[in-house]
């Protein structure tokens, strides 16, 4: 599928029809247990953290104090076809080794609701290529419309682990382009979902331009941020 068969509109604060949604499934999702270990979230921040397989991303929009959009993958924003095969073939068969009669099962049901679920929660489409600059685009628009952004960094192509061994870079790549527009380098909070605890702790925030000061290229700054998030993992979450 093109990239104009992506729609994508800047979201809106008041989402009458996802507030029932909301209220109907919150009590399914919804993290009562939620530890700060510095500052809260300001309007204007980027969040980072694990997804833990499909349910993290509705925890945090059920949990979090704090009004947000969250990247997603571009498939499931698109036609039927589009989110089915992500769901049948990525999520469910390679991500979590499901044999493919039951992937196909499931995605084929949720692949019918599933687009009502993202733009609720206001996903913005995250791109692999050169249309990444769409996602950069449109996160910026979030910002400055009074919404933070939340993206799930770890390469989840062989599944979903407690313990994340590879960042992509775009948060970062978001950071840099935001303080290259505005000046403001925004704050970026790790955070760590453990769904056996049923507990989200948000690490203090880390600021970009103060790697940048200190020499870190960009590699170096990614690995810095995912350092953070499993060390979370290694405080609070991790079997003793």
């Amino acid at each position: 599928m093109k990239e104009k068969d992506i729609k994508w509109k800047l979201p809106k604060h008041r989402q009458p029809v996802w507030k029932i949604f909301k209220f109907v499934f919150r009590p399914f999702f919804l993290v009562k247990n939620v530890q700060f270990l510095g500052e809260k979230f300001p309007e204007k921040c980027i969040i980072i953290s694990n997804h833990n397989n499909k349910k993290g991303p509705m925890v945090y929009e059920f949990s979090l104090p704090i009004s947000h959009a969250t990247w997603g993958a571009y498939q499931m924003l698109g036609a039927y076809k589009m989110r089915f095969k992500y769901l049948r073939d990525v999520l469910y068969i390679q991500k979590n080794g499901l044999k493919k009669w039951k992937a196909t099962l499931k995605a084929g049901i949720e692949a019918i609701f599933s687009i009502y679920t993202y733009r609720g929660m206001k996903v913005i489409p995250s791109f692999p290529d050169a249309r990444l600059r769409r996602t950069m685009q449109y996160s910026m628009q979030c910002l400055d419309a009074g919404f933070a952004i939340s993206l799930y960094p770890e390469d989840s192509n062989d599944g979903y682990f407690d313990e994340m061994k590879h960042f992509f870079p775009g948060f970062v790549m978001l950071s840099e382009q935001y303080f290259k527009k505005t000046g403001e380098d925004l704050p970026i909070f790790p955070m760590y979902y453990g769904r056996k605890k049923k507990k989200i702790v948000v690490g203090k925030p880390m600021y970009v331009q103060e790697f940048v000061k200190k020499g870190l290229n960009r590699e170096e700054i990614v690995e810095q941020y995912r350092l953070a998030v499993n060390q979370l993992y290694y405080d609070h979450f991790q079997e003793k």
